[in-house]
C-alpha cells in the first residue's frame, strides 16, 4: 500500500489526536494572566518616581489634570482596551513635552508598575515593548 504525503500528515494528526482542519488558537492573555514580573514593576516604579510621580501622584492618584492611574476611574478608562494601547499612549505622550526623555524599555517597565499598582498578579516574564504582542493582552477587570 503506497500512501502519499497528505494521507500520512492525515494519519499522524489523527495519532496524535489533532485535527489537521482546525487551527491552533492561542491562549488569550490579559491583565490578569501574569503578564508582567515583580523584578519589571521594580524597575518601573523606580521610573515611575522620577519621571512620572510629578504628575500623576506619589501613590497614581492624579492630580486632577493628570489622570489617575489606579482605582475605579483608571479601569473604567482602560477595560476592554489592551495592553498595548496603554503603552502607546505612554510611548508616545509621556512625559508631555519630554517623550524622548524616557526610553521605551523604561516606558513598559512603568506599565507593569501601574499593573503591580492596580494589584493584577505577576508572572515570571516581563512584558515585551513590541506593540504588536502587547495589542494581544487584553485589560479586563481584577478576579
Amino acid at each position: 500500500m503506497k500512501l502519499t504525503l497528505t494521507a500520512l500528515i492525515v494519519l499522524w494528526t489523527a495519532a496524535l489526536g489533532l485535527n489537521a482542519a482546525e487551527p491552533r488558537v492561542e491562549q488569550e492573555q490579559s491583565t490578569n494572566s501574569g503578564v508582567y514580573s515583580e523584578v519589571q514593576a521594580k524597575r518601573g516604579e523606580a521610573t515611575y518616581t522620577q519621571a512620572c510621580a510629578s504628575c500623576h501622584g506619589g501613590q497614581l492618584e492624579g492630580d486632577g489634570f493628570a489622570p489617575a492611574l489606579t482605582g475605579p476611574e483608571f479601569m473604567a478608562n482602560w477595560t476592554g482596551t489592551t495592553v498595548g494601547d496603554l503603552f502607546e499612549r505612554i510611548r508616545v505622550s509621556m512625559p508631555p513635552g519630554q517623550e524622548s526623555s524616557v526610553g521605551a524599555q523604561d516606558k513598559i517597565d512603568v506599565v507593569g508598575f501601574i499593573l503591580k499598582a492596580n494589584q493584577f498578579p505577576a508572572g515570571q516574564s516581563d512584558l515585551a515593548k513590541e506593540t504588536e504582542g502587547l495589542k494581544q493582552i487584553k485589560f479586563e477587570p481584577k478576579q
